[in-house]
């Protein structure tokens, strides 16, 4: 590594490891995270199909009632898990042909990567998740794996690293979806 990227690197660990760092910075570039996973959402919303639209509001509402309760990047990673879930969704069911023996196998290795990782995840944080995401992270595992089998591999990927990012949801605290507890937060417009 350059010697200028390596003092870089090496005075933001240390900054971050300071006692007057709070996070702040973080908890912004969270939020500015969310608000644009909610722009591209409502771009991707007039090419979805109802039923899918019905379960990217929930996710939404969902992202707002966890910023709320200060859970920032839990709050982009449902909207991220959203913007994948669209594209996986609009992504071609077919099999993907003439690709290569090495982009396939960078491909496969991708795949089993993520699928790992959402595992190792959604296992580590199973206490501290809100409500109302286990069928969603299920239907997006699945339909996955099933894209993934089929060859159709962009949308294999986009609903993996849906439920990967689904996996690192925390805020076990929030309340459900459906239990009435929406409160008022600062809302996300796209």
């Amino acid at each position: 590594m350059p010697a200028k990227k390596a003092a870089k690197k090496s005075a933001k660990k240390a900054a971050k490891k300071s006692p007057g760092h709070n996070g702040k910075h973080h908890e912004g570039k969270e939020l500015r995270k969310a608000y644009e996973h909610l722009g591209r959402l409502s771009a991707l919303e007039p090419n979805l199909p109802a039923v899918l639209v019905a379960q990217l509001k929930k996710l939404t509402e969902l992202a707002q009632i966890t910023l709320h309760a200060g859970e920032q990047k839990s709050a982009a990673d449902l909207l991220r898990a959203g913007e994948h879930l669209a594209f996986g969704s609009l992504a071609s069911t077919a099999k993907a042909t003439g690709l290569g023996d090495e982009l396939e196998a960078a491909i496969n290795a991708e795949y089993e990567h993520l699928v790992d990782k959402a595992d190792e995840h959604w296992n580590k944080h199973k206490d501290e998740r809100p409500e109302g995401i286990e069928e969603l992270y299920e239907s997006m595992a699945v339909a996955a794996q099933a894209a993934f089998h089929k060859g159709a591999y962009r949308r294999a990927l986009e609903f993996v690293r849906g439920a990967e990012a689904l996996a690192h949801v925390r805020g076990g605290g929030t309340p459900a979806l459906d239990d009435g507890g929406k409160k008022k937060s600062r809302k996300l417009k796209a």
